[in-house]
């Protein structure tokens, strides 16, 4: 006690200090502080808000399911905003060849390749000339029937023609949300698989055999519609290993891109750094000023 009386001014001031790296911790966590302060002053690098959508109707629960009035909501903000919809050829030249990126780069993806987006969605991103990445399930592209189970798809998965109107706008990109590793449980007849990740049953090296023959089928069928091979590909469900990263760059992909929350950096002439791009999940519910602040730098 006599320490702490003598010495109180220098407690107190200890205090303030740990206090306030307390609350810069929080701050810094909550607004990434000091990534903005890097970002400010180092010309080379950028962050990317990528958002995340899935299916729109204008029924059912507002979870992943977006409203055509709430998306154009969404859309209307970003084109008023001044936000400029790049798409992943874009954001490539960046960061490999040093090209530049326009003022409020946002990128828009869309998974799964659901009917919707060719009904809903689509006219509604030509309306404001914005530009969005599709991640098709290649083995539930245009598709009624589940393999095996034979269980009505639902909702529905657009098709060739749909993917050949869309891409022929010059707005939309199709890439990969792999071929038959989008899998789930009820569904399936015979082992199911959790994304693209190795079974407990399998080895690795029919691990490799498989996660490469998914891939190439996914590829070819992209080409096949596009004239082009995907080079990004979207993890079904989040899931993913430093072996699934590996295997990917080894078929040619150059971005891959997570569930995990946030924004990304990405840097120029670093092409690491496109692999497990962050994205933001945009929920039914969300307001105009929720998706601002979501792709705000």
């Amino acid at each position: 006690m006599a320490f702490l009386k003598k010495h109180t001014g220098a407690v107190y001031l200890l205090l303030a200090v740990l206090f306030l790296f307390a609350g810069f911790f929080v701050l810094n966590y909550r607004f990434n502080i000091i990534g903005s302060l890097i970002l400010r002053f180092d010309k080379n690098s950028t962050r990317v808000p990528i958002l995340m959508y899935h299916h729109f109707a204008d029924d059912g629960s507002p979870g992943t399911t977006i409203s055509g009035e709430t998306f154009e909501s969404h859309m209307k903000a970003l084109h008023d905003g001044d936000y400029n919809t790049i798409t992943f050829e874009e954001l490539r030249a960046y960061v490999y060849d040093g090209a530049s990126l326009p003022e409020r780069p946002v990128i828009i993806t869309i998974d799964d390749g659901y009917t919707s987006v060719y009904d809903i969605a689509f006219p509604i991103l030509k309306k404001y000339d914005l530009k969005a990445t599709v991640f098709i399930i290649g083995i539930l592209h245009g598709e009624t029937l589940y393999k095996d189970t034979q269980y009505p798809i639902y909702p529905e998965h657009f098709g060739d023609a749909e993917a050949l109107e869309m891409i022929g706008s010059g707005l939309i990109s199709i890439q990969s949300h792999s071929y038959d590793m989008h899998q789930m449980e009820g569904y399936e007849t015979g082992p199911f698989r959790q994304g693209v990740l190795r079974r407990e049953d399998e080895s690795e090296e029919d691990y490799i055999a498989a996660f490469n023959a998914d891939f190439k089928r996914a590829s070819n069928q992209i080409a096949n519609i596009t004239g082009e091979r995907p080079f990004v590909f979207s993890y079904p469900f989040g899931r993913h290993s430093d072996m699934s990263e590996e295997l990917l760059r080894k078929n040619g992909v150059i971005a891959t891109v997570t569930i995990v929350e946030g924004k990304s950096i990405v840097k120029r002439y670093s092409p690491e750094c496109l692999f497990g791009l962050k994205r933001q999940n945009v929920y039914g519910n969300y307001s105009v000023e929720k998706l601002l602040a979501m792709v705000r730098q």
